[in-house]
C-alpha cells in the first residue's frame, strides 16, 4: 500500500463517489466533501415526517457499463424502478407519453446510493476545499475550516464546472475546456400535506413557467406515508430570477403550483425553498473528462456530458480509464 500515488477527489457526488471505486485498487483514495451528507444533487431533504427527493428526480440506465454498475445496487434493494401515473400539464396540453424504458429511484431517499458507495471509501466530509497548493512534487488542499490535507500525488475535482475552474490554478490545461461548459439553475418546492391531494397523476411534467415538473414524491418506492410533493421550475426561468428574493420567489412557486394543480397549497402543513445554482448543463464541456498529466490535476463531472446521473457515471468511468495507467505508472517508479 506505501507505493500506491495518494489522490484527493473534491466531491462525494456520484462522479466522485464511483471515480474513488474505481481507484481504489490503484491509489490511495481520499473523497473531500464540503456538505455534511454525500450524494451532491442526488439527495434527500427529510422534514419529518415528510421526505423530499429535492435534486435529481430520477434516472435511467441507457448504456451498457452503467448498468452494470447497477445491477448490485438492484440486487440489495438500494435502488428500485419507479414508473408512476405521468401526466402533462396544464391539463389539455397534450398526452404525456410513458416511459420507454425503466427509471430509477434509490430507497428510501436519492441520497441512499452515494450513502452504500460511500460505506468503503476514506470520505472526508464538512469541509470545503478553497486553495491548491503545490510543496515540492506534491498536492496540499487548504480548507475554509482551517484544516490543510495531503499531501496528494494527484488532486481531482468533480465539483460544477465554475467552482472547478476557480479553484484549479490558472496553468491547469483544462481551463478553457471548464470555461465553454454552462450550467443553469433550478428552484425546488417542498410541500407536506396532512392529507393526501386528490391528484389524478404521480408525476408531471409542467409547459407553463415557473414551473416544470411536479412529483409525488410519496410514490416513490421505500418512501414513507407522510403526503410529500416536489415542484421544481424550469431552468431558464430559474436562471432569470436566481437573485431574487427567495420569499417572493417562494410566494410565486406557491401561487404557480396551485393555478396548475387547481389544489390550494394553503394547505400544506410543511413548505420549503431550495435553489440549486448548478442543476443541469446547457452546453457541456469539450472532453469526456480534463486531464493534465504534467500537472497531476483532472476534473470530471455531468458538466462533461448530459448532465444526467448516467453522465455523471460515465465522466468518472472515462477518467479513471484513463488515469489507472498513470497510477500504476507511478507506483513501479516508487
Amino acid at each position: 500500500m506505501s507505493g500506491q500515488a495518494r489522490v484527493a477527489i473534491i466531491g462525494a457526488g456520484l462522479t466522485g463517489l464511483s471515480l474513488a471505486h474505481a481507484l481504489r485498487d490503484a491509489a490511495q483514495v481520499t473523497v473531500l466533501e464540503k456538505s455534511r451528507g454525500v450524494g451532491g444533487r442526488m439527495s434527500t431533504r427529510r422534514a419529518a415526517p415528510f421526505a423530499f427527493d429535492h435534486g435529481a428526480q430520477y434516472f435511467s440506465a441507457r448504456g451498457a457499463a452503467f448498468a452494470t454498475f447497477l445491477e448490485p445496487f438492484l440486487s440489495r434493494g438500494i435502488i428500485e424502478p419507479w414508473a408512476p401515473r405521468l401526466a402533462l400539464l396544464p391539463e389539455g396540453s397534450g398526452a404525456a407519453l410513458d416511459w420507454s424504458s425503466p427509471r430509477y429511484v434509490a430507497v428510501p431517499g436519492m441520497t441512499a446510493l452515494a450513502k452504500a458507495l460511500a460505506e468503503e471509501l476514506d470520505v472526508e466530509r464538512a469541509v470545503h476545499t478553497e486553495t491548491l497548493k503545490k510543496r515540492a512534487e506534491t498536492w496540499h488542499l487548504m480548507c475554509r475550516e482551517g484544516r490543510e490535507f495531503g499531501p496528494f500525488d494527484w488532486v481531482i475535482s468533480t465539483a460544477p464546472a465554475a467552482q472547478t475552474m476557480a479553484l484549479m490554478p490558472e496553468e491547469f490545461s483544462g481551463q478553457a475546456a471548464l470555461g465553454t461548459a454552462k450550467m443553469l439553475g433550478c428552484y425546488s418546492l417542498m410541500l407536506g400535506f396532512s392529507e393526501p391531494l386528490a391528484l389524478p397523476w404521480e408525476a408531471a411534467w409542467v409547459q407553463q413557467d415557473p414551473l416544470g415538473w411536479i412529483a409525488v414524491d410519496t410514490s416513490k418506492p421505500g418512501r414513507g406515508a407522510a403526503h410529500s410533493i416536489l415542484a421544481q421550475t424550469s431552468n431558464s426561468w430559474a436562471e432569470a430570477n436566481l437573485e431574487r428574493d427567495q420569499s417572493e420567489v417562494q410566494a410565486e412557486l406557491l401561487q404557480a403550483f396551485g393555478d396548475v394543480t387547481g389544489q390550494s397549497p394553503r394547505q400544506a402543513a410543511y413548505a420549503s425553498l431550495h435553489r440549486w445554482r448548478y442543476a443541469s448543463v446547457a452546453t457541456p464541456a469539450s472532453s469526456p473528462f480534463l486531464i493534465d498529466t504534467e500537472r497531476r490535476l483532472a476534473a470530471a463531472g455531468d458538466w462533461c456530458g448530459a448532465g444526467k446521473v448516467e453522465a455523471a457515471f460515465d465522466s468518472a468511468s472515462a477518467l479513471a480509464d484513463a488515469l489507472c495507467p498513470a497510477l500504476a505508472e507511478q507506483r513501479s517508479i516508487q
